[in-house]
């Protein structure tokens, strides 16, 4: 009779269970958020509570929201098929994207930056903007819901992007 041996572990099980965690510290982060968001949106609380109570909730509110926000961009590098797609953008493509991207992870409601933002930022015209933004869904590096605004998903994970090559601010 000879000894068992365990089996090796599974990486897709492993995969499976890393992002089943993720799922649900997400779940939890946002629960939260919206519970703490609901206080600090209530004025008649906010008018009775200390202002260094106000202001460690919204730090409170703030980390939550990195935390998801960290949360989305290590899953996009862990999950299967996140790789850049095939030909992958160019350089302006890519701070068009970079842009974006970090718009929406330092908006507190996660909207995309409007044209006007992109125009500014960038230094472009009106057509250029609206022919760069079918140019990258075209090629698969973002998705737009039509008929409804500012609704713009990057789908380049953010370790493909280039840095910005400046801060911006809203």
């Amino acid at each position: 009779m000879s000894p068992s041996r365990a089996p090796d572990p599974d990486p897709n099980a492993e995969a499976h269970q890393r992002r089943h965690s993720t799922a649900k510290a997400r779940k939890l982060l946002r629960e939260g958020m919206a519970q703490l968001q609901s206080v600090l949106d209530d004025r008649f609380i906010i008018d009775e509570t200390p202002r260094e109570a106000t202001g460690a909730m919204q730090l409170a509110a703030d980390a939550m929201y990195a935390a998801l926000h960290q949360l989305d961009a290590a899953d996009s590098i862990v999950r299967p098929g996140a790789t850049a797609p095939a030909g992958a953008p160019t350089r302006q493509q890519g701070l068009f994207l970079a842009y974006i991207s970090e718009y929406v992870a330092a908006n507190r409601a996660g909207v995309a930056p409007s044209h006007a933002d992109l125009q500014r930022f960038l230094n472009l015209t009106p057509p250029s903007v609206n022919s760069m933004l079918v140019r990258l869904e075209r090629c698969g590096f973002l998705r737009r819901v039509p008929g409804k605004a500012r609704a713009i998903e990057v789908l380049v994970p953010a370790a493909h992007l280039p840095p910005l090559e400046r801060p911006f601010k809203f």
